[in-house]
């Protein structure tokens, strides 16, 4: 299908948004009451629509600001209202944070604990859980462990020297986890990713895929799941085991699912095989903010909703909550231009301070200038934290953190590195991994060569001796070598935290390896605080370690626990300018957002340039951009950036609103 014919299609598709509301039937208050909660003073006509409507699928597409987490929040709560069982409830979102969040605030209206027992969570975290609580019928270990990137590229770059792949041209590790990754997530194989998305490593397409499947079998021969790994397992365990699927239809007869725009085809195939049978579904979101098609999101889910579901309530929230109206007039005007999504225009009774600026300055020092000088006359009126600076990519901050430096204006940087990629984090966490998996060989590798004299060769032996007896720690083979003495002290450590609770795990652990981050690490007492962090997370899972290894792996800490290299100047002053990429700004908001660097080549990207749907992709990070501001908005961009290619000196084609 050409790209019109695609585009004509899910038009044609959204247009039955249009149809369905004209033919809808209004609101029965009636439904209302003996209720606890006032619904109807609580929520406006839209989210009360949004809200009651509990039986049979529902879309509700939800403007930036319009109230998205409080529809989710006070539908939780009339369905436990209307007697729905809390177990029988499912609320899938992006974040652990956020469905604890909406789960808190249900039980607060509610004033009861009944929403405790809904399960509440993201997709990974309610794979895993249902893949342990259901191993036995599934045939498979309860106690796998989830590995993370930095894992995965481990062992791929294993797999890659076992296959003979290694030559000058060969793609490296990270890749090729990406060719994988991109392969599950969008439901097709690997041959089929590297010639559609990846044209210039075909020649290589039949190592890539022979790489691909030794790491598959690695993660089987050793209880190993990668992220996708729990979804497409799950997905497919639904498919194909008939008593799996009825038994998880049953329990869950109502679902939530939030940011459905940034669902994968993967995670939508679990929504329609899980919510087919009762088909009491409401999915939220908005096709304007689908903005990560770069890890597999599928906008089109959202779109065809309506046609894959013909019964379904279509409801819109157009009243926005955050942003003053001439800058929602600015943004409606970007999106208007989409070449397909719903139609809508976003409203606001909030007076702002005034249209969005637009500024160009000579050069990205002057632009950096520019909003230092502003940011330090802006904060006499509001806090820094209500500043925020919005950007394409990280490099694009580099001027302006040397100008806020120089002024010793506090800032802190979000959208680096996660907490679970230090290396001492996950050094540390490798510790417990074992505890919770005696065989877990990427774990054991990464301990074992913490121990001076302990090279790759002899941790594969030390390994393959563990597990010919089945995760037995068991040294005395390695009696008589200098390093005998330091296996003995790593057992002695290893049984003394083995039965006990998770936060007493970590202090004998920590006990254990501070030392050894004393002898690696210059900066130790810095980086010891973040072990410090992981000791206050375990407190809240007493004894199940299982939890909490697979919450910390595939949800981390956020930025609050980030190492900034360039971070708040006095360390006691939590009052900063937010420097963020607009990927990691999504679901926050500011009084006051510049957004810089907005020539073509880097707002839009460059790489954006040749492809209709990766142009309308950043047309949607520019909305998302704009619509984190409340009150004010700064365009900014310098009239030439050098490249070692070339100059770039056009503005951003999204500057043009006629």
């Amino acid at each position: 299908m050409s790209t019109p014919e695609y585009i004509a299609e899910i038009n044609r598709a959204t247009e039955l948004i249009e149809q369905k509301q004209s033919r809808q039937s209004a609101f029965n208050l009636s439904l209302l009451k003996g209720l606890k909660i006032d619904y109807q003073k609580e929520l406006n006509e839209d989210q009360l629509d949004a809200v009651t409507t509990i039986s049979g699928p529902v879309l509700v597409i939800a403007g930036a600001g319009s109230g998205k987490t409080r529809v989710i929040v006070y539908r939780v709560a009339y369905l436990l209202e209307k007697g729905i069982d809390p177990q029988n409830i499912l609320l899938l979102t992006f974040t652990r944070k956020a469905a604890e969040e909406m789960i808190a605030r249900a039980e607060d209206l509610l004033g009861d604990k009944k929403a405790q027992n809904i399960t509440g969570g993201t997709f990974h975290s309610f794979a895993s859980s249902l893949l342990r609580r259901y191993s036995r019928l599934l045939g498979i270990a309860p106690n796998f462990t989830i590995i993370d990137q930095g894992d995965s590229d481990e062992i791929i770059d294993m797999m890659i020297g076992r296959t003979g792949a290694e030559d000058d041209g060969f793609p490296k590790k990270t890749q090729i986890r990406e060719i994988i990754t991109k392969s599950k997530n969008k439901n097709s194989s690997i041959r089929e990713t590297v010639y559609g998305e990846f044209p210039k490593l075909i020649k290589y397409a039949e190592k890539i895929y022979a790489v691909s499947q030794q790491y598959d079998k690695y993660k089987m021969q050793n209880s190993l799941m990668d992220f996708d790994d729990l979804i497409t397992n799950l997905r497919d365990y639904l498919r194909n085991n008939r008593w799996f699927l009825k038994a998880v239809q049953q329990k869950f007869s109502f679902i939530m699912v939030d940011e459905f725009q940034d669902t994968n085809a993967v995670q939508k195939d679990i929504v329609d095989l899980i919510g087919g049978w009762h088909q009491n579904i409401m999915v939220v979101g908005d096709d304007a903010q689908s903005i990560y098609a770069f890890r597999g999101a599928n906008l089109e889910n959202i779109l065809v909703f309506p046609r894959d579901y013909p019964d379904c309530r279509v409801v819109k929230i157009e009243q926005n909550y955050r942003s003053s109206q001439k800058i929602l007039e600015f943004t409606n005007s970007i999106i208007a231009k989409a070449v397909m999504g719903f139609k809508k225009k976003l409203y606001s009774v909030t007076i702002g301070e005034g249209s969005p600026q637009t500024k160009s300055f000579s050069s990205p020092e002057e632009e950096a200038e520019f909003i230092a000088a502003k940011i330090e006359e802006l904060k006499h009126g509001i806090p820094c934290e209500e500043i925020a600076v919005l950007y394409r990519a990280g490099f694009h901050n580099q001027h302006l953190q040397i100008e806020l430096l120089r002024r010793n204006i506090p800032f802190v940087v979000y959208g680096g590195l996660k907490f679970n990629e230090r290396r001492h984090v996950r050094d540390f966490l490798s510790y417990l991994r074992v505890l919770h998996n005696s065989l877990d060989v990427i774990a054991w590798n990464r301990i074992l060569r913490l121990i001076p004299g302990i090279g790759s060769k002899t941790a594969d032996k030390i390994i393959n001796h563990i597990k010919q007896h089945q995760g037995r720690i068991d040294f005395s083979p390695f009696e008589g070598s200098l390093f005998h003495s330091d296996l003995l002290i790593l057992k002695e450590a290893l049984e003394s935290a083995h039965a006990e609770p998770v936060s007493r795990q970590i202090d004998v652990l920590k006990k254990y390896y501070v030392p050894i981050l004393r002898r690696l690490e210059r900066n130790h007492k810095t980086r010891s605080r973040d072990l410090d962090v992981i000791h206050n997370i375990g407190h809240s899972y007493s004894s199940d370690l299982d939890s909490f290894l697979s919450d910390l792996t595939m949800d981390p800490p956020g930025d609050a626990f980030r190492n900034k290299k360039s971070p708040v100047i006095d360390r006691n002053q939590e009052d900063a300018v937010i420097l963020s990429t607009v990927h990691s700004a999504k679901g926050l908001e500011w009084d006051t957002v510049f957004v810089i660097h907005l020539l073509e080549g880097l707002f839009p990207s460059a790489q954006s340039l040749k492809s209709l749907f990766d142009i309308e992709e950043e047309r949607r990070l520019f909305y998302v951009a704009c619509t984190r501001a409340k009150k004010i908005l700064f365009l900014t961009y310098p009239e030439r950036f050098y490249t070692y290619r070339e100059i770039l000196n056009k503005p951003c084609r999204f500057l043009e609103t006629e």
